[in-house]
């Protein structure tokens, strides 16, 4: 198993990744990583990417610029920053010379889950696992993104209103034929079951499953949940990549 340490360049910012990869030069598929709102991707992500690498799947974890270690500073970002993010992340791996181009998964948690839903409508994505995927009001696409009770309490109340599946996240992945696993906690005050269920229950894949991991709260906190959640996503990636 090999990990380097990359940096992902783009027109005025540097977003920090990490590869992992099993040994060897053969053609393998890859998995990508979107890690939550104002989280990053290095401490949780590159563990599940050392549990795929030993299936013979490569990965790369980053950080969306203003997290982690990547450039740039959350109050000056959009999702449409982050949207760029993301597909400037999957662009990287698959012009990694070991990546079979057909066989590309990502795996996106809460906010992440909502940037795989819309890189998949512009990229040719083979399979998804999402974890407790969120959604965000179109409206908010272009506006800086800031973090304070009031978005807080207007993200909660949009997600629980009668809108919460009228995006451009839901609409994404209606049209998506991959397969598909989307994974719910019980317990998630963050991204209602309505939710969960609406990105399972629109989907296009005729290939898609839906699983609750039991007790869990909405980040994991209980080690058992995470890997719960990694056993998941080893077992749907080995089957579908």
């Amino acid at each position: 198993m090999k990990s380097e340490s990359v940096i992902i360049k783009s027109d005025g910012h540097n977003l920090s990744g990490t590869i992992i990869k099993p040994d060897g030069n053969e053609k393998i598929p890859a998995v990508v990583f979107y890690h939550g709102m104002i989280s990053q991707s290095k401490p949780r992500y590159i563990k599940r990417a050392e549990e795929l690498a030993k299936v013979g799947i490569s990965s790369l974890c980053f950080d969306f610029r203003g997290c982690g270690e990547s450039e740039g500073k959350l109050g000056e970002l959009t999702l449409k920053d982050w949207l760029d993010d993301s597909i400037l992340a999957f662009d990287y791996l698959i012009n990694q010379e070991f990546v079979d181009k057909d066989r590309i998964g990502i795996m996106g948690k809460s906010f992440g889950g909502e940037m795989a839903a819309l890189v998949a409508e512009k990229r040719n994505v083979r399979s998804i696992v999402l974890h407790a995927p969120a959604v965000y009001p179109d409206t908010w696409f272009d506006d800086k993104f800031t973090w304070d009770e009031e978005i807080s309490r207007k993200r909660k109340e949009y997600r629980n209103s009668e809108k919460a599946l009228d995006n451009n996240a839901i609409r994404a992945i209606e049209k998506f034929k991959g397969s598909l696993l989307v994974v719910g906690s019980e317990l998630d005050g963050t991204c209602p079951k309505t939710i969960v269920k609406g990105y399972y229950e629109q989907a296009g894949s005729t290939d898609k499953k839906i699983e609750w991991i039991k007790g869990a709260d909405h980040p994991l906190k209980d080690e058992f949940h995470n890997h719960q959640l990694t056993k998941l996503m080893l077992d749907w990636f080995s089957k579908t990549l």
